[in-house]
């Protein structure tokens, strides 16, 4: 009977380790998974900000392409009635000046050509 109980007791020592490692080890897998999954999470994320950043670029690319001098200005922006106000010369007979995002432009009412572009005051 000791002999019994002391072989169950000292099986139960030598099996607790390999117990213990192999629960370890089904946890350190669960996590592995999880920060795998997180890991792509967050790839996801700064792709999804790279196209958003990519997309705006190219916005900005365009509006600076349409305000260059001697390109043409079609609307989308507010007249400015009170140039002296911002620090701009007045303008010429048949010109405008047009505030568009915080950009002002000088513009032929006739033909919409931008005749001079201040930029951000």
């Amino acid at each position: 009977m000791k002999k019994t109980l002391l072989t169950a007791v000292a099986m139960l020592f030598l099996a607790s380790p390999v117990l213990t490692a192999a629960s370890a080890s089904a946890q350190s897998r669960h996590e592995q998974q999880r920060e795998l999954r997180q890991d792509r999470k967050e790839l996801r994320q700064d792709k999804r900000e790279l196209r958003q950043d990519r997309k705006e670029l190219r916005q900005d690319r365009r509006a600076v392409q349409r305000l260059k001098r001697g390109g043409r200005y079609r609307n989308g922006g507010r007249n400015v009635s009170n140039y002296r106000q911002y620090g701009l010369r007045a303008p010429g007979r048949g010109q405008r000046w047009v505030r568009y995002n915080n950009d002002y432009l000088l513009v032929t009412i006739a033909n919409g050509l931008i005749a001079s572009v201040i930029v951000a005051r």
